[in-house]
């Protein structure tokens, strides 16, 4: 059953000036701001949301400083309170970066994250999995990282550092 009521909660960190929504909106309350003339009230409103990284993730802007937050971990915040640790993300669970209602997020680890892009069908940056795998084969049978990296439209680098186990060192 859809909850079709919205319901808005203080980001933590920004109490009493932005607060974010159960339907993945955030929004400025109303507060007094100082002009030439002395002062003015300035209504609340729905804050305008942007993507914010290649990923597709939307993001706003918080205060004058144009503090950028993505909108994800604000509400994740609201709602699901702050994570254990700094290291977690914000992860997704249907995978669409765009749906930020609170039962659609949970915290996770970056190798979480990475894997939950990988079981939605999707590569993470530009290999997926059976290219990495793939990779690995071609270096255990005498590529050369050119040549590899050539092959899959990557910096030979990036071979290397797979090659090392520095990246995607987590897929054994």
């Amino acid at each position: 059953m859809k909850n079709s009521e919205e319901i808005w909660k203080d980001i933590p960190g920004y109490e009493g000036k932005y607060q974010a929504s159960n339907m993945g909106r955030i929004k400025s309350l109303g507060k007094y701001v100082r002009t030439a003339r002395g002062q003015r009230y300035v209504k609340e409103k729905i804050l305008k949301q942007h993507i914010r990284d290649v990923g597709g993730h939307l993001g706003v802007s918080l205060g004058k400083d144009t503090h950028n937050i993505g909108v994800h971990r604000a509400v994740a915040m609201a709602f699901l309170g702050l994570p254990e640790n700094e290291d977690l993300y914000v992860l997704h669970c249907n995978g669409d970066p765009t749906d930020n209602r609170p039962e659609n997020l949970r915290y996770g680890t970056q190798k979480e994250n990475i894997l939950d892009v990988y079981y939605q069908g999707k590569a993470w940056r530009k290999l997926t999995i059976d290219d990495v795998e793939a990779i690995r084969f071609g270096i255990y049978c005498g590529y050369s990282n050119q040549e590899l990296a050539t092959l899959y439209d990557v910096n030979p680098t990036t071979i290397k550092d797979i090659k090392n186990w520095r990246r995607y060192e987590w897929l054994k």
